[in-house]
């Protein structure tokens, strides 16, 4: 989902209450968020709720959606600072207590880097981006998916960017390896347009 698509459904929320565009919006977010929310719960459930919070916080204060200039950054940012205050809730109910309670991907294909990879083969590349450690997903997703900076990312999981830059080395580095692996076809492409130079 591009930018100026996100800024068009939030002008839609915002001035009409277009339930709709709120639903495309929910749908497009959840799952990266959900898995933002379980880094700092490990609890799917609890992070359920906050993402659930998160949008119904969206829904009552949708009049001022248009003034947000970074959308998606605002909901991660809103998704940590929500998780965080369940977390502490969480823990200070757990010291009170006697027994405490144990405790998805539109790709952006005019990217440089993957622009060789055919629309065709979304099913290899979700495969590939699967098997990627969970905060590398994390990471690739929250760059890929929704768009947030390097820098911005770093300051959301509180690593720094040459993590960053790491993590998303790798993410290239094991999806390419897994559509050479899948994909013959890809890799004799590869192959040939590396034979040229």
């Amino acid at each position: 989902m591009t930018k100026e698509h996100i800024a068009y459904l939030n002008y839609k929320i915002s001035e009409e209450d277009d339930q709709q565009a709120f639903e495309q919006l929910y749908r497009h977010y959840y799952s990266g968020l959900l898995s933002y929310a379980m880094t700092f719960l490990e609890n799917r459930e609890l992070a359920e709720e906050v993402v659930e919070d998160v949008f119904v916080k969206i829904w009552t204060n949708r009049k001022t959606l248009t003034t947000i200039s970074r959308f998606s950054y605002y909901l991660y940012t809103a998704t940590k600072h929500t998780s965080l205050n369940y977390h502490s809730k969480r823990k200070k109910i757990a010291t009170d207590s006697i027994d405490p309670a144990d405790n998805e991907i539109f790709l952006d294909y005019n990217d440089p880097e993957i622009s060789v990879i055919r629309k065709e083969n979304i099913s290899a590349i979700e495969n590939a981006i699967n098997t990627l450690p969970e905060k590398c997903r994390l990471i690739f997703r929250l760059i890929k998916d929704d768009g947030l900076k390097y820098k911005e990312v770093a300051q959301l999981l509180g690593l720094s960017q040459k993590t960053i830059e790491a993590h998303m080395s790798l993410a290239y580095s094991r999806i390419l390896t897994s559509l050479q692996e899948n994909l013959p076809e890809y890799a004799l492409n590869r192959s040939s347009r590396a034979g040229n130079y």
